[in-house]
């Protein structure tokens, strides 16, 4: 997928991919943990640290779930890019 053209709405396809509400998206680049677009409550600064996090939360089928400012973060890596969807934060016990 190119996640970079100008008549490509990436925001749009993925919500569209996904059954759960989100307050926000983040796009990564897979290379350099460079934050590429974000939407909603997501924050340009996430991106470095999702980058790193992703390492270790991301498993063989390439998907993870990470906790951020109070928002639980679905990831996603795809060839060229990491993908974050954040929704409300999972409730503590």
């Amino acid at each position: 997928m190119d996640y970079t053209s100008s008549s490509y709405s990436w925001f749009d396809k993925i919500s569209n991919t996904f059954n759960i509400r989100a307050n926000g998206f983040i796009l990564i680049d897979s290379k350099t943990g460079l934050c590429l677009d974000v939407r909603g409550v997501a924050q340009k600064e996430d991106a470095a640290r999702l980058y790193i996090i992703s390492k270790d939360a991301i498993d063989e089928s390439c998907n993870g779930v990470v906790e951020l400012r109070k928002s639980r973060i679905l990831l996603r890596r795809e060839p060229n890019c990491l993908i974050g969807l954040y929704t409300e934060a999972m409730p503590s016990s």
